[in-house]
Parts: structure tokens; C-alpha cells; sequence
């Protein structure tokens, strides 16, 4: 399998594993709001972690700011920053 084809179906893991977790959060949301923002939230982060090398293929992919030429994940775990930056309810 190619690295492309490896990162898609990776993702498409990633995104059944969150719409299954907001299925099954559903009911703990009064305010639907809420519920999109801590769906975003989780998209995101599970995409990081998987850029991070967290994924089932435990590879580590470089996101580079091609203006500047610059790896931005060079020294940081992008998905450790999230908390601190996103939007995330504490349901």
C-alpha cells in the first residue's frame, strides 16, 4: 500500500471512531451547538494525533509551511496544542 493510500484509510478509520464517540455522547448535549463544536474538536485532534504518529501505522507525516519552508511539527506534537487553542466543551 502507498503512503497516500495508508493515510486515507487511516482517516476513514479516524472517521468512523468519531462519529461513533458523538453517537454514543449524543445525549449528553442539550444544545446542538455544543455537540458540533465537540465533533470539530475531535475531528481535529484524532487527525493530528495521526499526523503525530499515533495512528494504526504509527507514522509520523511532516506538516510543512511551504512559504516559509518550514516543517511546523519539527519539534511540537500538533495534537498536544489543541486543547490549549480549540473550542471543546467539557462534556
Amino acid at each position: 500500500m502507498s503512503g497516500q493510500s495508508d493515510f486515507f484509510n487511516e482517516l476513514k478509520i479516524l472517521q468512523d471512531v468519531v462519529v461513533n464517540i458523538m453517537i454514543s455522547n449524543e445525549s449528553k448535549y442539550a444544545d446542538t451547538g455544543d455537540l458540533l463544536v465537540d465533533t470539530t474538536y475531535e475531528t481535529i485532534y484524532k487527525v493530528l494525533e495521526l499526523i503525530d504518529g499515533y495512528g494504526i501505522n504509527h507514522k509520523k507525516y511532516e506538516v510543512k509551511d511551504i512559504i516559509n519552508d518550514e516543517i511546523i511539527n519539527k519539534t511540537i506534537s500538533l495534537h498536544n496544542m489543541c486543547e490549549s487553542t480549540l473550542s471543546h466543551t467539557d462534556l
